[in-house]
């Protein structure tokens, strides 16, 4: 007679995923290393699996799109926003074999974090690259995926790192009005009109020790790490 065979395997118990995202989150704020996360999270090996797959899923930046509409309707405004900040800046690289390049203008080897905020500063979209790559050409790449998240945008705000062919394709591509901004640079830091707000959000980023230098072997697992600061 057939008979059943007994197991001793335990039930599988499953880690809340708000816990996972807490982890991460203290990564990127703490800048420990993964094999250092402290014993009342999970196991590194599963926080790192879900950072991993979560960023393949293109999640975090769904929950921030999802955050930044949160965020402006409790400010009594548009869901969608129509006007924009794009700004970048070079971020030297913390590991020899990570994908890098060298930002001849500022002399920084690393990568290059390119964002695109609203009026309050609040991230829209963002892109992670080698700090060689101009900052018009990541630009284009950076607009066609803002259009898709936000395809309210109407006006974006730069300064004259992006003049040239990009405003042209901007407006015929996308029909997104690209204004050069002078920061009027007289002896003493001027704030520029309007693109102050994207100057600030690069500010914040220094409150998160991950990202004060680049600690990713991989552009993406970079950006994933910049997305994570909503």
């Amino acid at each position: 007679a057939f008979t059943q065979r007994k197991t001793s395997r335990k039930p599988t118990v499953r880690t809340p995923f708000f816990l996972i995202l807490d982890a991460i989150i203290f990564i990127d704020v703490s800048g420990c290393q993964w094999r250092l996360l402290p014993k009342e999270y999970p196991k590194w090996q599963t926080v790192y699996y879900y950072f991993r797959r979560w960023g393949a899923m293109d999640a975090f930046a769904e929950i921030e799109d999802s955050l930044v509409e949160a965020v402006r309707l409790r400010r009594g405004e548009s869901p969608q926003p129509t006007i924009g900040a794009i700004d970048s800046e070079s971020s030297r690289s913390a590991l020899p074999r990570s994908q890098k390049g060298i930002d001849g203008n500022k002399k920084v080897k690393g990568v290059k974090r390119n964002i695109i905020t609203d009026k309050d500063g609040d991230i829209l979209e963002a892109s992670t690259t080698p700090a060689n790559i101009h900052d018009s050409k990541s630009a284009y790449a950076i607009l066609a995926m803002l259009v898709v998240a936000f395809p309210w945008i109407k006006r974006i705000y730069a300064d004259r790192g992006y003049r040239g062919n990009f405003i042209e394709k901007a407006r015929h591509d996308f029909e997104i009005d690209v204004e050069i901004t002078h920061s009027n640079y007289s002896g003493q830091f001027v704030p520029a009109k309007k693109r102050w707000v994207v100057e600030r959000t690069f500010a914040w980023l220094e409150n998160f020790r991950r990202l004060c230098r680049n600690c990713e072997e991989t552009t993406e697992s970079a950006n994933e790490m910049l997305l994570l600061i909503f």
